[in-house]
């Protein structure tokens, strides 16, 4: 009788742990700091390290694990067997198809209690001291998709619905949500990533001005940059899905025509142009307006009448400041992420103040922890 071959378990075990043991050499040999396709710094090496620390193990796991030879492919090949099973909301980000079948990348429901929201408005809502006041908070492009989703999967946005209450309720509050759910399939946003898109910010920008009491500008004062023309990119909802299949968005922008000056506080320098298209081809595409985020940045506009806005922001407002500054001589615009002192300094150093616009996602309302940490009171 032929005697069936088999692997011996001591091959076996020593081939594994060799395996092993060239992953590890390459990935202390051949270290990355950046990855580009997920936006974010890797953990670095442990350093002056102790047997009796605890941590070290955990941090070499951490390290070990961004540095794998083929990562990409590995996390990839994970995400995929995900979503084909049916449990993609264990991902960072969720894909999600609309009623016409294209593909977008949407954020995970906001968890937190109406509670955590009100206290962070109530904080805000300080600063102004009686000046007049807004409230701008974009819906998710995942609450706009909803009726595509099965069943399960809408349901878990339910809990979003009472956090928008808290927002909306506001007397002060813009009311986009109407606007915005009326768009088709929320085309409003990019697929992926979780801002608004140039007609999201337009769309916006309107709903702001109406409620404002403002005249919007004409799109004649703009150079529209869109469709084909415009640069391409992949936003961080994307990469954070670990899916290798995505199209690439339409990166577009409109830059004022009138002249106007753009000034970075934090380091002291000045442009004349709020739109950036060489940033397009950097890893954060988005930071095509305004040059990303600074903790506080002046927008001059001597064509229109003295009137001055300070706005308190997260990223959403990028793309949307560069429509207010048609209708304010001065915008005064501050990143509580960012900035070095605290919001009711930067108010009171902004001098005369008009009125006052907040612009925060329902997620930066939820969670953000430096928006408490950067008011006096």
């Amino acid at each position: 009788m032929k005697q069936k071959w088999t692997l011996p378990d001591g091959l076996a075990v020593y081939g594994g742990l060799a395996l092993l043991l060239l992953l590890g050499v390459a990935a202390l040999l051949f270290p990355s700091d950046f990855s580009v396709w997920e936006r974010r710094r890797l953990q670095e090496a442990p350093a002056n390290f102790s047997l009796t620390d605890w941590t070290l193990q955990t941090d070499l796991e951490a390290y070990l694990s961004d540095q794998v030879p083929f990562r990409r492919a590995l996390v990839n090949t994970y995400a995929c067997f995900e979503t084909a099973t049916g449990r993609a909301v264990q991902l960072d980000a969720w894909p999600q198809a609309d009623s016409e079948g294209r593909l977008h990348f949407i954020e995970k429901p906001v968890s937190a209690a109406p509670d955590a929201v009100q206290k962070r408005i109530d904080a805000l809502l300080s600063l102004t001291e009686g000046l007049p006041c807004r409230f701008l908070t974009p819906p998710t492009a995942g609450s706009l998709l909803r009726s595509s989703m099965w069943r399960p999967r809408s349901a878990v946005y339910d809990a979003d619905a009472a956090l928008y209450e808290t927002v909306f309720q506001l007397e002060s509050a813009v009311p986009v949500l109407a606007a915005f759910a009326a768009g088709p399939d929320a085309d409003l946003y990019f697929r992926t990533d979780h801002h608004w898109n140039l007609d999201g910010a337009w769309q916006a920008y309107r709903c702001y001005c109406e409620a404002a009491g403002l005249a919007p500008a004409e799109e004649s004062q703009f150079s529209w940059v869109t469709g084909s023309e415009a640069p391409r990119f992949f936003g961080t909802t994307y990469s954070r899905s670990g899916l290798p299949f995505a199209d690439a968005d339409a990166l577009a922008y409109a830059e004022p025509k009138y002249p106007l000056t753009f000034r970075i506080l934090d380091d002291d320098t000045e442009y004349d142009r709020l739109i950036f298209p060489e940033e397009a081809n950097t890893y954060d595409g988005y930071a095509l307006f305004l040059k990303g985020n600074h903790g506080l940045i002046e927008i001059l506009n001597p064509s229109v009448p003295e009137r001055t806005l300070f706005v308190c922001k997260d990223s959403f407002a990028n793309c949307l400041l560069p429509f207010l500054s048609a209708n304010y001589s001065r915008i005064v615009a501050a990143d509580a992420r960012y900035l070095t002192g605290t919001l009711n300094e930067a108010l009171a150093d902004a001098g005369h103040v008009d009125e006052v616009l907040f612009i925060y996602s329902l997620d930066s309302l939820a969670t953000d922890t430096s928006i408490l940490r950067k008011i006096r009171r």
